[in-house]
């Protein structure tokens, strides 16, 4: 049980309260019998009781609803190393920026799919296994910050290949679901490794792309403490700049395309190419939605009122 309050609390309680404070006052200052003023003061307690829990807006938590879905598991494979939050998106704004801006547009696009989010930099992680619930995925990027520099240890995007195999392959165990990838990255591999082939994973993917950040004069890395990364060879400021090359090897390998994000715009074809291919079918999510369940206060408070109403015209008074 969850509660959202139509009004807030500061201010709905007073008002409540100085109804029933107005209320009493009248039916206690009125001539009648005790009984009547006793059923009164309750029949009016009672409504603005009801009222307060209207105003709670109480909601209850549901599970495993039957709805209509696309036939797609939308996998989002996101390089978190420290080059990513390098100002070159746009000019001058983080890669990182960009990232999250244009996840958020795919899964808007996309909504009724089913997400998965895996992060990677010295290791790999899965923050979101295959879910309906796209707020899940949501949360999971907006909690990724940029990595302390004594905690970066270059990168290597190899790191990524067995969470992104074992995602992809329980993807493709689900019969008629379309595997869709996206592979976020800047290409760069600073660790010294080579860049391991794609291509046993092929089988797996139905579509996506590899998205690439960043740009060829590069850009200059803040680290935690507010300054520049520097470049140790030269105590310069660092640069970090795209890898085409690693980036388009990668699509090659998976045979999905190879776009260099500049704008959101780049990928727009992409995605709506995805909405027309896909179809809609009935499932089980998992996502949790919240029932309003303020009816079943609203109705007996009605007929308190309408009863209430009745006396008033009857005997002039509550």
């Amino acid at each position: 049980m969850t509660y959202k309050p139509i009004m807030p609390m500061v201010i709905i309680v007073p008002i409540l309260v100085f109804i029933l404070g107005v209320c009493i006052y009248s039916i206690v200052k009125r001539k009648s019998e005790k009984l009547d003023k006793a059923l009164a003061i309750g029949r009016i307690s009672v409504i603005i009781i009801l009222m307060f829990f209207i105003n709670l807006r109480p909601m209850r938590k549901v599970y495993d609803m039957q709805v209509e879905m696309k036939n797609i598991d939308v996998l989002i494979v996101m390089d978190t190393t420290i080059s990513m939050w390098a100002l070159d998106y746009d000019g001058k704004d983080p890669r990182m920026d960009g990232v999250s801006a244009d996840c958020e547009y795919i899964i808007n696009e996309l909504i009724g799919s089913n997400f998965g989010l895996i992060r990677f930099d010295n290791r790999a992680q899965v923050l979101a296994p295959f879910t309906q619930d796209a707020n899940t995925v949501r949360d999971a990027i907006s909690t990724i910050k940029t990595p302390d520099i004594y905690y970066a240890k270059g990168s290597n995007m190899s790191v990524a290949y067995e969470e992104l195999e074992k995602m992809l392959i329980s993807s493709s165990e689900k019969e008629g679901r379309l595997t869709m990838l996206f592979f976020i990255s800047d290409g760069e591999i600073t660790d010294g490794s080579a860049l391991q082939s794609f291509k046993d994973l092929e089988k797996y993917v139905d579509g996506g792309a590899v998205l690439g950040y960043g740009t060829a004069k590069g850009g200059r890395m803040k680290n935690s403490y507010g300054g520049y990364i520097k470049d140790p060879k030269t105590n310069s400021d660092g640069y970090s700049v795209i890898n085409e090359d690693n980036l388009k090897q990668i699509a090659d390998d998976l045979d999905i395309d190879y776009i260099h994000m500049t704008k959101q715009s780049n990928i727009s074809y992409l995605v709506d190419s995805i909405k027309t291919g896909s179809s809609l079918v009935m499932g089980d999510s998992d996502a949790i939605v919240y029932e309003d369940i303020y009816f079943y206060f609203a109705f007996p408070m009605l007929l308190l009122l309408v009863w209430e109403v009745i006396v008033f015209v009857r005997k002039g008074r509550l």
